[in-house]
C-alpha cells in the first residue's frame, strides 16, 4: 500500500502523476456549474407573488411567515410595506450565487463554452492515458522494479529504523503536521426583505428579495443573493398557511 501511495521509482511517479491528472480532468468535466444569477425579469417572477388579501392582513401573515421560518424582524416599516428579517443558523438553507449581473440567457454560449471545456477535458484525459502506456513501456525495458529501491534503501538508509541511546535511553524523533485548517462552525447568516404593493382592497403583491453569507473562524467564505426557487417557495408557502390560519383560527 505504501508504494501505491508514495510511489519510489521513475514508472511508478509518472503513473501516479498520470492517474491524478486523469482525476481532475473527470471531476472538472462532470462538476456542477456554479449559480450565477439570474436575469431580472426572471428573479421578479421567482420574488414576486399576489395574494388575496387586503394590505394589513397581508402584512401581518408576512410576519407570522417569517418567524414561522425563525426569522428575526429587524425592521418593519407598515406605511411603506416594508420588513427586513434575519436568521443565523449552522444549518445551509439556499446557495448563494455571484453578484455580477447577467443580461439574460444565452443558451448558444453556454453550450459553445461547454462543449470547449469537454473537449479540453477529453484531451487531457487522452493525453494522460498515452503518456501512461508510454512510462509502462519505458518501465518494462528500463526502470527499476520497487524491490531494487528497497534494497538500496535498506543498505544506504538505516536512517528509518534507527535510533539513538542517550544515557542508557533511546531517543525517538517524531514529526506531527502543524494542522492549520479551520476549526470553528461554519455560520450562515440569512437577510430577507419583503416588499408589500396593494393592487386593490383584496390584493396585494408581495416581492421577497434575499441574501447569505458563510462565515468561519471569523472569515467571509461565501457572499452574495439568493436565486433558488425552492427557497421562495418555502417562504410562499409559509405565507399562505399563516393566512389561512389568520382566517380560520377563532379569535376571542
Amino acid at each position: 500500500m505504501r508504494c501505491l501511495a508514495q510511489p519510489r521509482t521513475v514508472n511508478g511517479r509518472f503513473l501516479y502523476l498520470s492517474l491524478i491528472i486523469y482525476l481532475s480532468s473527470a471531476i472538472s468535466l462532470f462538476a456542477a456549474p456554479s449559480q450565477s444569477k439570474p436575469s431580472t425579469a426572471v428573479a421578479r417572477t421567482l420574488q414576486t407573488r399576489n395574494f388575496s388579501a387586503d394590505m394589513k392582513t397581508a402584512l401581518k401573515a408576512s410576519i407570522n411567515a417569517l418567524q414561522d421560518l425563525d426569522y428575526t424582524i429587524d425592521v418593519l416599516n407598515s406605511d411603506v410595506g416594508l420588513i427586513t428579517a434575519s436568521r443565523t443558523t449552522e444549518e445551509k438553507k439556499a446557495a448563494v450565487s455571484k453578484d455580477g449581473v447577467e443580461s439574460g440567457p444565452s443558451p448558444k454560449i453556454d453550450e459553445a463554452e461547454a462543449e470547449a471545456k469537454r473537449d479540453a477535458c477529453l484531451s487531457a484525459i487522452g493525453a494522460a492515458i498515452v503518456v501512461g502506456i508510454f512510462v509502462i513501456i519505458l518501465g518494462a525495458l528500463f526502470g527499476k522494479s520497487d524491490d531494487d529501491d528497497d534494497d538500496d534503501e535498506n543498505s544506504s538508509g538505516k536512517w528509518r529504523g534507527s535510533s539513538s541511546s542517550s544515557s542508557g535511553g533511546t531517543t525517538i524523533n517524531k514529526y506531527y503536521p502543524k494542522d492549520s485548517g479551520p476549526k470553528g462552525p461554519r455560520i450562515y447568516r440569512y437577510k430577507v426583505t419583503v416588499n408589500l404593493e396593494e393592487r386593490n382592497q383584496q390584493t396585494t403583491g408581495i416581492r421577497v428579495s434575499a441574501s447569505g453569507e458563510l462565515e468561519q473562524d471569523g472569515k467571509i467564505l461565501e457572499s452574495g443573493g439568493i436565486h433558488e426557487p425552492e427557497f421562495f417557495k418555502r417562504f410562499f408557502a409559509s405565507m399562505n398557511k399563516s393566512l389561512f390560519l389568520d382566517e380560520n383560527l377563532p379569535t376571542d
